[in-house]
C-alpha cells in the first residue's frame, strides 16, 4: 500500500536515507527493538516504492521531462499507464481492497470454524454468497457490462442465490445480537462489506495526488525559471529560484506524503483487515488511572 501510494523513487530513497541516518534522532532509545522494527519496516515500504517508481519511471514525479526533456523511462509502461489514469488507478485499488477484505474474511471464518461459532460461519458464508452473486448482477444491472457465457436466465438465478446470502447474514446477526437488534445491525454488515471495499479507493487518491503535487512544483518552477528575463538574469537568478522552490515544494510534498502515505496504509490494515479476525491479548492499555493515597493525621507528642 505505502509503495503504491509514495511510487516515487526519489522520495522513497529519501526516506530510507532518513530512516538509516536521521530516525535514531528522534527516538529515547535507538537499540530497543521497537525501534529497529520501525526502521525495518520504512526499509521494506521504502524499497517497494522504489521498485513501483523504477517501473513507472517516477523520479520527482516528472521533473526528467519537465526539465529535461526526458521521457518513457518507465520499465513497465503498461504499469505506468495503468497508475497515471484516475479511473484505472480506482479500479485496480478496488480491487486490491476486495481481495484483501475477503482474506480476512476467509480468516474470520476459519477462526469461527475452529471455535465452532455457527453465528459467525452463517454470517461469514452469506457475505461470501452475496459477493460471488451479487457483484455479476450489479456489473449487468447498474454498470450495463455482461459477463461473457451469461445469459438473461443466470442472471435471474443471481437474484435468488442473493436472496440466499442475505438470509445467512440476517440469520447470523440475530444469533449474535438477539431479534430486535439482529434484525437492524445486518445491515451494516452488508453496507460495512461495500464501505470497506471502498476506503481502498484512498490507494488513488494519495497516489495521485503525491504525483501531481510534485509536477505542480516542477510546473511551477520552470514557469517562474522562464518568467526571468534571458540572459544572465535567468541563468543565475532564474536557477536559483527554481531551485529554491523545487527543494521547499518537493520537501513539503515528501513530509505530507511519507505520513500519509505510512497513516493511510496502517488504516487499511488494522481497520479493515485485522479488525475482523483479530483479538489482542495481553494487558490491557490504561496509562490513566487515579490514586489513593492514605491520609494519616498526625498529633503533637
Amino acid at each position: 500500500f505505502f509503495g503504491l501510494m509514495m511510487g516515487d523513487v526519489v522520495y522513497a530513497a529519501i526516506i530510507m536515507v532518513f530512516a538509516n541516518r536521521g530516525l535514531h534522532l528522534f527516538v529515547d532509545d535507538p537499540e530497543s527493538e521497537g525501534f529497529k522494527l520501525f526502521q525495518r519496516i520504512l526499509y521494506i515500504s521504502g524499497g517497494v516504492a522504489i521498485v513501483i517508481g523504477v517501473l513507472t519511471g517516477t523520479y520527482l514525479g516528472n521533473f526528467l521531462y519537465e526539465f529535461f526533456g526526458i521521457q518513457n523511462l518507465a520499465v513497465a509502461p503498461g504499469l505506468e499507464e495503468l497508475l497515471i489514469n484516475p479511473m484505472s488507478f480506482i479500479v485496480l485499488s478496488l480491487i486490491i481492497g476486495l481481495v484483501h477484505v475477503n482474506i480476512a474474511h476467509v480468516l474470520a471464518l476459519i477462526k469461527g470454524i475452529k471455535e465452532g461459532q455457527k453465528e459467525v460461519i452463517l454470517g461469514k458464508a452469506g457475505l461470501f454468497i452475496l459477493q460471488i452473486a451479487g457483484i455479476p448482477w450489479i456489473m449487468h444491472a447498474i454498470l450495463h457490462v455482461d459477463i461473457p457465457l451469461f445469459t438473461a436466465q443466470i442472471y435471474s438465478i443471481l437474484l435468488y442465490v442473493m436472496a440466499l446470502g442475505l438470509i445467512l447474514v440476517i440469520a447470523s446477526s440475530i444469533m449474535q445480537k438477539g431479534v430486535f437488534l439482529g434484525g437492524i445491525f445486518w445491515l451494516f454488515d452488508v453496507t460495512g462489506l461495500l464501505g470497506d471495499v471502498m476506503s481502498y479507493c484512498r490507494l488513488a487518491g494519495v497516489g495521485l495526488a503525491t504525483f501531481y503535487l510534485a509536477s505542480c512544483f516542477n510546473l511551477i518552477a520552470g514557469l517562474l525559471y522562464g518568467m526571468v528575463p534571458a540572459g544572465i538574469a535567468r541563468l543565475i537568478g532564474g536557477t536559483l529560484l527554481a531551485i529554491i522552490v523545487l527543494l521547499i515544494g518537493h520537501a513539503l510534498n515528501l513530509v505530507l506524503a511519507g505520513i500519509t502515505c505510512f497513516v493511510h496504509s496502517l488504516r487499511l490494515c488494522f481497520v479493515e483487515f485485522l479488525f475482523k479476525f483479530y483479538e489482542g491479548g495481553g494487558r490491557e492499555y490504561s496509562p490513566f488511572r487515579l490514586r489513593r493515597r492514605s491520609l494519616f493525621v498526625g498529633g503533637k507528642a
